[in-house]
């Protein structure tokens, strides 16, 4: 039976019972033995015949058959046609799966979070395993789907509550991502699709193309897939940012600066809170997209498969930043003008040109011909950054499988390995000084920020006549796992008990961090060559060591016109003209820098048990998970600069046992009505920048020179000491399959975690190359042993109209506590990374034979982030237009078109109270239009 017709309505069900059966990819390897082995993992219960689900309705009535059959808490999303998923990025597919919250890149969606939790406690695979990525940032837990072309997935099946015989890693949920098999197809059956898409911030056109192609042979016993997609675009996004809010106070012991005095009215603003900074950028990043699968499959006999896969992809992300700061960075050398307060809380403030001389102590001399000058604002500042980054990942995949009268068994071995990271980064800055800007005011008063400057930025090249300072580095990251996996199964007549899954499962883990820095030398001065900080009479300004900033200023103007969020225009720093320079007058030496390289090796052995049940109206399942997991970690530690000696490294071992139960029972009370309970004990391993690395690009221990106002200096130390994150979870839930197609539900859950890692800032003592003796250093940190609850309601609505109509609803409610750890005596508190307490999904579609329109609006609560002094930093609540429609010319040809963000949102950040902003972002309205053709 092939369903072809688009509105077909009648009852698909072919699927059966056949989900609920289901489990992961699994392998056993038998060179030498007699034993032949099949398919238990991702689709081993296959459907007895072919189903080609088209359209919107269709592809909706099965994602709820799965969830239907499902004995776990289980939500799907099925491609309507091969090659074709609902929506252009998988984790933008995902936001519509009730509870599920994602974090955009240049406006792409890219990490997932499941019911109020971090994205690092959201497991992603592959077919039932672990998919590697290295990105420009740190290695990370958490799958970057920006990596992942969307038309190489055929199904996603988010777990909400885990079963014994899936891997374990994720408190949020486990999300499985399902490609095609060839033998599952017709035999020469392909598409081919070709798009092209734009963007309002970057203004240009730009072309996806992509092929699939699936066969096999007459008697249905060897088939051959393979499929490519090739994406170019430019993510450009505009940034206004208010950076390291900070107290100013005369009275307070501790405050990071004096009161603020408004030097136009007198008036002393004491006890307040205020930026740093205030900032501009404009980031553009090119991104090239390559993915690549080839799938074979061979059964010499009925019962015996083998199966091998491949799935590569590669991302460029050439990305190109220029950042204009207004700040003050000694801000009692100059005068504060315009200063507005709302309640505590300074929300606009400009500062004046104070003209002094070089003779006011002011700790150091500036060059200019020997002679003294006026130092006058330290900014508008302008920040050229260009790096060159590439990331690759590869995953390979052997399955034997064997299907017996009454067991089955599954070997499976592969590695998944990827790398990535900046070939080189490089960064220079040059400022306004001598008088060149007289004034600059930034407000965000009203929420939206602006800006009042003297000069015009976007003519005026005497605007920046003071180079700063210049730094070059590159970043690799490595990851790769090998995996071994042995999975029997018995169908068995033990009373309710109809089906017990055992297994085994070995991973081998790697994750690294390496960096270089390059030093610049003339091959004539003393001092090391062309670098950044240079000391002494040289530490900003040397004109023996930079070019004219005249020189440095790029052609046109950094237009920041788009999405209309206040950013103001001004010249480029031209970074290709510097680069030439240093490469024309300086030889470039790698110095590997230690502190930024760190090891995170995990070996991680599995057993699992489980039995499937069935009485009277009552399904489900029951197992238990055991989990050792030997976790090896090498540090380094950056002090100042001075490397520790490879000798030395900061090398832990550490080894856990967990033993993870499960239970899930669906009660089919009726027909249509089916009631869920589950309760399960899940663990999150804890992140690999926590582990090994204290921020982005930073080493695993840095400290910093006191600072002259509080005495103390600061640093960042990563905790080679956590552990493992776990939660006790309960699900209650009810859903009502009430027609076809159509459906309601609503789930109440519940995750008691324990071992929360939180941010905190200790006051602890080092030694320090400034001082005789040891001094006080605030550092920043993560621990352990917090304790949090997270707990909530979902609710989804499913209907279709047979006039063609239909729509979609889901809405989460989730409510966190805060978590606590003590330091230094007090009590810091923190909310689950990625929370938002209120999310809602709409949608309305509408299909004919010839034509289909979607519309949805995605619409996510205040989300709580990381840390700043001692508070949690928001993301701002934010909703999203897209629609979609397509026209069928015929049964081969079709074309689609689609807007991402119609309404241009912007997406905003605040601390602590929503009038401290931290970033008000616009990444773009996008536009795709293209064709398929299937055969």
């Amino acid at each position: 039976m092939k369903i072809l017709k688009k509105n077909n309505r009648k009852r698909v069900n072919t699927w059966h019972r056949g989900f609920k059966r289901k489990s992961i990819v699994s392998a056993i390897s038998l060179v030498v033995s007699s034993m032949v082995i099949a398919d238990e993992s991702s689709d081993k219960d296959k459907p007895m015949e072919h189903i080609e689900v088209i359209g919107i309705f269709e592809s909706n009535t099965r994602n709820i058959e799965i969830k239907r059959d499902s004995n776990a808490i289980v939500d799907a999303i099925t491609a309507g046609e091969i090659g074709k998923f609902p929506d252009k990025n998988v984790a933008d597919a995902l936001q519509r799966v009730p509870g599920i919250t994602i974090t955009r890149s240049g406006g792409e969606g890219s990490r997932v979070s499941i019911r109020g939790t971090s994205a690092d406690w959201t497991l992603t695979q592959l077919n039932g395993n672990y998919i590697s990525t290295s990105d420009g940032g740190a290695p990370s837990r958490s799958f970057n789907y920006a990596l992942l072309p969307a038309n190489m997935i055929r199904k996603v099946e988010v777990y909400k509550s885990p079963e014994a015989r899936i891997d374990e890693g994720g408190i949020g949920g486990t999300v499985i991502l399902y490609s095609n098999k060839p033998l599952d197809m017709k035999a020469g059956e392909g598409v081919i699709t070709t798009e092209t898409t734009y963007s309002d911030t970057s203004e240009r056109w730009e072309p996806q193309y992509s092929a699939f192609y699936s066969w096999k042979n007459e008697d249905e016993t060897f088939g051959i897939l393979a499929s490519y997609t090739k994406q170019d675009r430019t993510a450009t996004s505009i940034e206004n940012y208010a950076s390291h809010w900070r107290f100013h106070s005369d009275t307070v012991e501790g405050a990071e600066r004096p009161a603020i005095v408004d030097q136009d009215t007198g008036e002393v603003y004491n006890n307040v809170w205020a930026p740093r900074a205030m900032g501009i950028g404009n980031h553009e990043q090119d991104r090239t997209r390559d993915g690549y699968q080839i799938t074979t499959q061979w059964r010499p006999i009925e019962r015996l498969e083998l199966a091998f896969n491949y799935f590569g992809s590669q991302l460029g992300y050439d990305t190109r930043s220029q950042n204009l700061t207004l700040a003050e960075w000694n801000d009692n050398h100059n005068p504060y003008f315009g200063v507005e307060l709302e309640g505590d809380t300074v929300v606009a403030y400009g500062f004046g040109d104070n003209g002094l001389l070089n003779e006011d102590n002011w700790g150091d001399s500036d060059v200019n011909g020997g002679e003294a000058v006026r130092r006058g604002l330290m900014s508008p500042q302008l920040t050229g950054q260009d790096s060159s980054g590439e990331s690759e990942s590869h995953t390979f995949d052997f399955e034997v499988l064997y299907e017996g009268d009454s067991y089955s068994a599954a070997v499976n071995v592969g590695r998944s390995s990827a790398k990535g990271g900046v070939s080189e980064r490089v960064m220079a800055n040059m400022d306004a000084r001598y008088g060149s800007v007289n004034s600059w005011l930034w407000s965000i008063a009203d929420g939206k920020p602006s800006y009042e400057i003297s000069t015009d930025l976007t003519s005026d090249q005497e605007a920046y006549p003071y180079y700063d300072w210049f730094s070059s580095d590159a970043t690799q990251n490595r990851d790769r796992e090998d995996y071994y996996q042995l999975d029997l199964s018995f169908n068995t007549d033990w009373g309710a008990i109809n089906k017990v899954y055992v297994g085994t499962k070995y991973r081998d883990h790697e994750a690294k961090s390496l960096r270089d820095t390059f030093l610049w030398d003339d091959g004539v001065s003393d001092n090391g060559g062309y670098r950044g900080w240079l000391s002494g009479s040289e530490w900003f300004h040397n004109p023996d060591f930079h070019p004219d900033t005249s020189t440095l200023l790029g052609d046109g103007v950094i237009d920041n016109g788009a999405g209309g969020t206040g950013a103001i225009d001004y010249l480029p720093f031209d970074i290709d003209a510097l680069k030439k320079y240093v490469s024309d007058n300086f030889t470039r030496t790698v110095v590997p820098v230690l502190s930024g390289t760190y090891t995170i090796e995990e070996k991680i052995f599995s057993l699992y048990a489980q039995a499937d049940f069935e009485w009277k109206a009552f399904r489900g399942n029951f197992g238990v998970r055991y989990v050792n997991t030997d976790l090896t970690t090498s540090t380094y530690d950056d002090i100042l600069g001075q490397e520790t000696d490879v000798t030395n490294a900061n090398n832990r071992s550490a080894d856990s046992e967990n033993l993870l139960p499960s239970l899930n029972v669906a009660w089919d009370l009726t027909d249509d009505l089916v009631v869920r309970f589950a309760a399960a004990k899940t663990m999150s391993r804890v992140s690999y920048a926590d582990l090994g690395q204290a921020e982005s690009y930073g080493p695993p221990v840095n400290i910093n020179s006191p600072d002259s106002w509080t005495g103390r200096g600061t640093g960042t130390s990563a905790n080679t000491g956590l552990e493992a994150m776990l939660s006790n979870q309960y699900d209650l839930g009810v859903e009502w399959y009430y027609t076809e197609g159509s459906a309601l539900g609503a789930t109440l859950f519940n995750k008691d975690i324990s071992n929360l890692p939180i941010t905190v800032t200790e006051i602890v003592e080092r030694t320090h190359s400034c001082c005789n003796g040891p001094i006080e250093v605030e550092m920043t940190t993560q621990k352990g042993g917090g304790k949090a609850t997270s707990r909530g309601l979902e609710l989804f609505a499913q209907h279709g109209f047979e006039s063609g109509f239909g729509v979609l609803a889901n809405y989460t409610y989730t409510d966190t506590s805060t978590s606590s750890v003590l330091s230094n005596g007090e009590k810091t508190e923190a909310e689950i990374p990625g929370t938002a307490e209120h999310q809602y999904n709409l949608s309305g579609y509408y299909e004919s034979d010839f034509y289909a329109v979607r519309v949805s609006y995605n619409w996510k609560d205040d989300r709580a982030g990381g840390l700043h002094q001692g508070y949690n930093l928001y993301d701002k609540a934010y909703g999203q237009v897209d629609i979609n429609a397509s026209y069928s010319f015929n049964d081969s040809l079709s074309f689609n078109a689609s807007i991402i963000n119609l309404t241009e949102e912007k997406s905003e950040g605040f601390w602590k109270q929503e009038n401290r902003m931290t970033y008000y972002n616009y990444s773009g309205r996008r536009l795709y239009i293209g064709a398929n053709y299937k055969f």
